[in-house]
């Protein structure tokens, strides 16, 4: 991660009045070891929370989604930087203002690089058992970086700017709420418009599983086949009543790390939710076909039908099978 520029604005607000204390920064925070244990810190946090995937309500009169690319097409001065923050953090002011049990707290917003993709961040944070950011006369100072945990982490997005001027969906990532009185004026702000893709985030699943290392048995200390792997995963879908899927938990139980799928995705960019609703024909993929018919036994996982093997569609009673390493075997055979 390359931190390119930070900011931090402090905007107050007393749960269940109107009232509200907004302290802007007019400089950049610099960036120094501090401010980039803070960023390191702050994207540790929010990779260890549960991520939604979404992309910008574009409709007419959406400040946020605007404010983000005019700011895009600017000089992108530093300047322009601070300007564009003051204006997001003013605008949820007067969003806030109106929601009764909103607190508000420290926005930090900053511009990192990592994997050669730009991304812009935001994350709403609170100081409880230490002083994490102080007030100085123009800005503000990163203090006791220790004293932050994901507990402090009230709510974060996320903007792959690479994927947003590609035209590719789920570009922008969030943090699933927390706290029931952020669930509305932070995406409100924002301007989420959340795309339910469960057939995306299955298929997504399918092609992460495959290109994993596989797992260890610990039973055996061998390696388990693709075809465990995928088993595994399709029994832990279907053992769960409400049809989701949850990867943290998934890759604790296949990998012995709840890690391993999510920074997988966040590696590759691949869009997934850290919980969803799994596309139960898409699922069938994860099994296998076992097919035993006129002396011959056919067994493949569904995910490889119309790649490596396929029906003819010229001729009913031919089944291809188009593997370089089966057709080597099969020689051997033969």
């Amino acid at each position: 991660m390359t931190l390119q520029r930070i900011i931090v604005h402090e905007l107050r607000k007393n749960s269940g009045t109107q009232s509200t204390n907004l302290n802007v920064s007019n400089n950049l925070l610099p960036v120094d070891n501090q401010a980039i244990e803070l960023i390191d810190t702050l994207l540790k946090s929010y990779s260890g929370d549960k991520i939604l995937y979404a992309e910008f309500d574009n409709n007419p009169g959406r400040y946020f989604p605007e404010r983000f690319t005019n700011y895009c097409n600017s000089h992108r001065s530093d300047e322009d930087y601070i300007q564009f923050t003051i204006d997001l953090i003013g605008n949820l002011e007067t969003i806030i203002k109106n929601k009764v049990l909103a607190k508000g707290g420290y926005l930090v917003f900053a511009e990192y690089v990592a994997n050669g993709i730009t991304f812009n961040a935001i994350f709403l944070i609170r100081d409880t058992e230490g002083k994490v950011i102080d007030k100085t006369t123009n800005s503000f100072e990163i203090k006791k970086v220790e004293y932050l945990d994901t507990n402090h982490l009230a709510m974060a997005c996320k903007i792959n700017e690479s994927k947003k001027a590609a035209g590719e969906q789920n570009y922008l990532s969030f943090t699933k709420l927390k706290q029931l009185n952020l669930s509305d004026y932070f995406t409100d702000w924002i301007c989420v418009l959340q795309l339910e893709s469960s057939t995306e985030f299955t298929n997504s699943l399918y092609r992460i599983i495959n290109n994993l290392p596989f797992p260890i048995n610990p039973e055996t200390n061998r390696n388990l086949s693709i075809d465990e792997v995928r088993n595994m995963v399709y029994a832990n879908a279907t053992s769960n009543v409400q049809r989701n899927i949850n990867i943290k938990i998934l890759s604790e139980q296949i990998y012995g790390d709840e890690n391993v799928i999510p920074n997988y995705a966040e590696d590759n960019q691949i869009s997934i939710d850290t919980e969803f609703r799994y596309d139960a024909k898409v699922l069938r993929k994860f099994i296998q076909i076992n097919v035993i018919k006129d002396g011959i036994n056919l067994k493949f996982s569904r995910g490889d039908s119309e790649t490596k093997v396929r029906l003819s569609d010229e001729d009913p009673n031919l089944v291809i099978i188009e593997s370089e390493q089966f057709a080597n075997a099969l020689r051997e055979q033969l």
